[in-house]
């Protein structure tokens, strides 16, 4: 393993067995995503079969890729390791000597191989549910960022290359309404890869009251492809579920709720079957989410939802269309000072997406995050030169570490269930489209929501089907009928910050804060911000056998 002339590599796989192994010849390939006989084809063809390769026809072959993937290949000379440009697919490697280590999960790594804390990064996941940039909860274990591949040879040092670059910030100069022409052919595009994929399987919609999942299912229904189904879950009468029974009943499609309320989160949160998606799921590097877990174990249950069938759901629309452009206050319209500039902008990205705890939001963690996030800018090698980039670079920031990360972990869920999914809304020509709109068309999602009400698919989008939020469950808008004048005078602050910690509870849709109970939520000084910060505890007891708050995580021993 020390010999300069010899590389070794080692894959651990996960306990999803979602990776299938193939060989030819002397490769070993290693594949998971949704296509993954295509993929292995492929690379025989172009890459296997070739004596010599070199970086720039790496990047030719994974970038002509568009598909939802994790690849590597092992050979006696080389090694390579790629995910997609979204990273749907995690891979996790760490160097020792001339031996590298590659899994799905960091934790793997860690186990296998002692590994030290990354302090600084411990405290990113603490704060926000994931890390930054490469990094993951230890020391030398790094993450293959989203359109990213790893390249290792016996004639070059390791390499990672950036193949794939989504820059919301390259502009095209033309007129609204070529946008729109473009956007709609976008549309069709990914919805006949999404029906060509599925291959007349059940495809099964999570539809809720919003644009992502509807834009889903209303154009499977203009394709005429009728094997759909929908599905909807969260506490009873939620406006959410009201919106997902019309509109799948609209379009035809048959449609179940799951309640979710406390008594059942709690029962669920305490059984093995929980305890073992825990420990199948948390990586390392983002918490793992639970939107819809309970769902999924009460759907296969009554056999609505079957181990064929494809599950569907809209990440990440909403965040590629524009709606997660944040309001710009307090900085420079020009940049005269570049670090600045780039502390202003930090501090902006640092307050929406690092607030996880309140007790946490101290100048030294701050510090620690806003020099993990500028470290990670400034590597990107992006000419940051004017102030038209300022939006661009909060979601540049947010792609690479919360979507990439935290978001598409949900996929983790259906794999630890057995079921196949699609993500057509993380298709790489929608997102290089949705990099060159200008923001004045991104912004409030303006050009996203014309151009699906101009389509009309389905017949689901006219005034009729605008759905306006209200709280569930109704004894809860009573409560907090009676309670909110008290805050009159108060202040709107002081009246969030009740709502959160005493109300929050019982108004959460899937119920996610009942993993504890009641009175340990309230008696919490350290001022969680949602359920997620209650699972991020969670995440980092799995990960490191401790927590920061030294919480006792027996998980439902404690909701007795």
């Amino acid at each position: 393993m020390s010999n300069k002339n010899n590389i070794t590599a080692e894959f651990i796989p996960d306990t999803l067995d979602n990776w299938v192994k193939y060989t030819y010849g002397t490769y070993v390939i290693w594949l998971s995503g949704d296509n993954n006989k295509e993929i292995y084809n492929y690379l025989i063809k172009k890459l296997l079969i070739k004596e010599k390769v070199n970086l720039n026809y790496i990047n030719k072959i994974i970038n002509n890729l568009d598909d939802h993937f994790g690849i590597i290949i092992i050979s006696k000379k080389w090694i390579l390791a790629a995910v997609d440009c979204a990273r749907t697919i995690p891979i996790f490697w760490k160097k020792i000597n001339n031996n590298l280590i590659l899994s799905p999960q960091a934790r793997n790594i860690a186990n296998k191989y002692q590994s030290k804390v990354d302090e600084n990064q411990l405290i990113a996941f603490q704060m926000s549910g994931y890390t930054i940039d490469e990094g993951t909860l230890w020391q030398g274990i790094n993450n293959i960022n989203p359109g990213y591949y790893l390249f290792y040879s016996i004639e070059s040092n390791l390499y990672l290359k950036k193949y794939y670059f989504y820059e919301p910030w390259e502009f095209k100069t033309q007129p609204y309404d070529k946008f729109k022409e473009e956007l709609k052919i976008k549309i069709k595009e990914l919805l006949e890869k999404l029906v060509k994929k599925a291959n007349g399987r059940t495809i099964a919609i999570p539809l809720s009251a919003g644009l992502d999942s509807r834009l889903v299912a209303s154009g499977l229904k203009d394709l005429n492809y009728v094997n759909v189904k929908c599905y909807s879950y969260g506490l009873k009468n939620n406006y959410e579920s009201r919106a997902s029974k019309i509109i799948a009943k609209t379009l035809g499609y048959d449609w179940e709720f799951v309640e979710i309320n406390q008594n059942q989160a709690k029962e669920y949160f305490a059984s093995l079957e929980y305890k073992n998606f825990i420990s199948k799921t948390v990586d390392g590097c983002a918490t793992t989410t639970i939107q819809g877990l309970l769902a999924l174990d009460v759907l296969l249950k009554r056999r609505f939802l079957k181990k064929e069938d494809i599950i569907v759901n809209g990440n990440s629309g909403d965040f590629i269309t524009g709606g997660h452009i944040p309001h710009i206050e307090n900085i420079p319209k020009k940049i005269t000072n570049i670090n600045l500039f780039l502390n202003a902008l930090i501090e902006k990205h640092f307050d929406k997406h690092y607030s996880l705890w309140n007790s946490l939001k101290s100048e030294k963690n701050k510090k620690v995050i806003k020099e993990l996030l500028l470290k990670q800018l400034k590597k990107s090698s992006y000419n940051i030169s004017d102030n038209f980039m300022i939006e661009g670079i909060f979601e540049f920031l947010e792609y690479e570490n919360r979507q990439a990360k935290f978001v598409n972990n949900c996929q983790r869920l259906f794999e630890a269930y057995g079921f196949n999914w699609c993500l057509p809304l993380w298709d790489k020509s929608f997102m290089t489209f949705w990099s060159s709109v200008p923001l004045k068309y991104k912004f409030n999602q303006k050009l996203y929501k014309e151009t699906l009400f101009e389509l009309n698919m389905g017949k689901v989008w006219g005034e009729n089907y605008n759905y306006k939020y209200f709280v569930s469950p109704y004894w809860m808008r009573i409560i907090r009928f009676l309670t909110k004048p008290f805050f009159v005078f108060l202040g709107k602050n002081k009246w969030h910050r009740f709502e959160k910690k005493y109300l929050s509870y019982w108004m959460d849709n899937i119920c996610g804060e009942s993993i504890f109970s009641y009175l340990d939520i309230i008696k919490n000084k350290n001022g969680a911000r949602h359920y997620i910060s209650w699972f991020t505890i969670i995440a980092e007891n799995m990960n490191l056998g401790k927590n920061w708050q030294n919480i006792d995580l027996d998980y439902g021993k404690k909701n007795k």
